[in-house]
């Protein structure tokens, strides 16, 4: 794959390429987790029911799977259909919930309040990259157990006006001093404390984005003060939030650094409807929305100073070197399949993104299911299910192969081969009616272990152009360590690598493709895509999840579903079921 490249952030002004955007209109949002859209053009029921609550639906869908939450922007895909009345299985109904459709523009969060803050952006004229990035910043703020300045991301960008993807990697990377064989006698290492953090990449993706394609009509601190003043003011806890830190009381009681989470008015851990401050954490927001040079400040300047005394003080291993030493990577040319229906194009990152996973097991479907199909085989016909999952052993076999392709020899090459006509046709030739004995599929005798927590957000802006980004700070609060200086929740990133002699609960070895090396980055779940079509430039889906490993099974079937099926986006998330990595195994 060509067009790959690597940044170090330089310091200059918000120059960039424009994608453009028009002034929108009034928002409809979403009562659940989030929607905000514009023109809104009509609303209607498509579900009966009482005792659950409302959503909306845009040509957008954003709604919790099991534990994935699935986030996706369908534009173009033809008519909704109502869930046939199944006569044959007991499936369980949908919440009654409105399908919006919307004519100029449309962004999705995990939390209402980032949703409307993105859409704010743009109605002063800010693109789909500069909503994204005020989103995410808030994200991290709202959602601060999975997301915040402390972790990495990954992007998918589509500029309509050029026709094409831009891939971006702020991924977390190990440090110089980390080790392969660091956790083998000692697991919990990667999972808590200050040795389990990856130098973040959050920031510098941020300003890498904003710098090279922003519309250079919003200035970078009106990207972060929404935030700003969420920290200061508090931010409602929602029943969610909730739950995960009385699940992470121990450790709040446990680490001094994380003493800010229980309340001190209660001396319990926050309840849902309280505010919660982050004091710190707006001045350390105040002081990058305010820097010329934010990169300076947190990579190479005071805070980085800061950051590195204090890992240093806790026998941590990221030092100022390792913070001045990190470059996000950008692809040009991404990973693309031209080839799996008709005119339509999906792209995405290369590892450590899954897109090349995920996009396998939607093209071999659309290679079975090659005609225009009814809604109803998906509740008629067991066949369908039991492709899904064979598909999924084959494309999930291959993804114990890779790794950071600096790092895995080939590793690049096999994601571009799983995007080729000729892959896609190898796996359907395969699948047979019955399940097959493991080794039929390939490399699935060794495993990655599963990742955890995620935030993701996608946008579509008035001129077509789109973002998706899935950002984490892996586990649950990351390593459950927190800056005291600035207020930054650190992630477990290196609970995301392999570590030699330790299988899975299968008993599978773990891929030695995701050992440990200094500045390497750890595979990953998350498949931010773009779906496009190549005649008329228009987007299809703009498409991401967060939910660790259920990432790509979730994320297949929700883009299979409503593009071969006709489903609606709704009924899709509403009543699929998705599955955990290697738990097809038993099927």
């Amino acid at each position: 794959m060509s067009g790959s490249r690597e940044n170090t952030i330089f310091a200059s002004a918000p120059t960039g390429v424009t994608l453009g955007f028009a002034r929108v209109q009034p928002t409809a949002e979403h009562a659940t987790i989030t929607i905000s859209a514009i023109e809104e053009k009509n609303e209607r029921p498509i579900y009966e029911g009482n005792g659950l609550k409302r959503c909306l639906a845009v040509s957008i869908a954003c709604v919790v799977f099991m534990a994935a939450l699935i986030t996706l922007l369908l534009l173009v895909v033809g008519g909704g259909h109502a869930a046939v009345p199944n006569r044959a299985f007991n499936w369980p109904p949908a919440s009654p919930s409105i399908m919006g459709e919307f004519t100029k523009a449309a962004i999705t969060t995990d939390h209402k309040l980032c949703a409307d803050i993105g859409k704010s952006i743009m109605d002063k004229g800010g693109n789909a990259v500069e909503a994204a990035i005020a989103a995410q910043f808030c994200l991290g703020v709202t959602n601060p157990q999975s997301s915040g300045l402390g972790g990495g991301f990954l992007m998918t960008l589509y500029n309509k006006t050029e026709g094409r993807c831009i891939a971006i990697d702020a991924r977390e990377t190990a440090p110089a001093a980390a080790k392969e064989d660091m956790f083998v006698k000692n697991t919990n290492g990667s999972k808590y404390g200050f040795n389990a953090v990856g130098t973040p990449g959050e920031l510098a993706g941020y300003w890498l984005v904003y710098r090279d394609y922003g519309s250079g009509r919003i200035a970078w601190r009106e990207l972060i003060e929404p935030s700003i003043k969420l920290c200061r003011d508090g931010v409602p806890v929602s029943e969610y939030l909730e739950n995960v830190m009385k699940v992470k009381e121990y450790h709040f009681r446990s680490f001094p650094s994380m003493r800010e989470w229980i309340n001190p008015k209660t001396n319990d851990t926050y309840k849902a409807g309280e505010l919660l401050p982050r004091p710190k954490l707006a001045a350390t927001l105040q002081r990058l929305a305010d820097a010329e040079d934010p990169i300076q400040l947190f990579y190479h300047g005071d805070m980085a100073d800061s950051i590195a005394k204090e890992f240093e003080a806790n026998n941590g291993m990221i030092t100022k070197d390792d913070l001045a030493n990190y470059k996000v990577r950008v692809y040009d040319t991404p990973l693309i399949n031209d080839h799996f229906r008709g005119d339509l194009v999906m792209c995405g990152g290369p590892p450590p993104s899954s897109f090349a996973v995920t996009q396998l097991i939607i093209s071999a479907l659309s290679k079975m299911y090659p005609l225009k199909n009814s809604p109803t085989e998906l509740y008629y016909e067991p066949s369908f299910y039991h492709k899904f999952i064979e598909a999924m052993k084959f494309a999930y076999a291959q993804r114990t192969l890779f790794g950071d392709h600096d790092f895995v020899s080939g590793a690049l090459a096999h994601a571009e081969n799983l995007t080729t006509l000729e892959y896609t046709r190898w796996v359907v030739d395969h699948i047979k009616d019955i399940a097959q004995p493991t080794e039929k599929y390939g490399g699935i005798n060794q495993t990655h272990p599963a990742d955890h927590g995620t935030s993701h957000v996608s946008v579509v802006d008035a001129e077509g152009n789109g973002v998706t980004s899935t950002t984490t700070i892996n586990r649950w609060f990351g390593a459950a360590v927190e800056s005291e200086a600035l207020g930054i929740v650190w992630n477990d990133e290196m609970d995301d690598f392999s570590t030699p002699g330790t299988a899975n609960g299968f008993g599978f070895a773990p891929s030695e493709t995701n050992f440990i090396r200094p500045g390497k980055r750890p595979m990953s779940s998350m498949s931010p895509m773009i779906i496009y079509d190549n005649k008329t430039k228009n987007l299809r889906m703009v498409a991401g999840a967060s939910g660790g490993s259920k990432i790509i099974s979730a994320l297949a079937k929700s883009v299979i579903r409503p593009l071969l099926f006709g489903e609606t986006v709704k009924s899709t998330i509403k009543l699929s079921k998705n599955f955990e990595v290697l738990l097809t195994l038993a099927l």
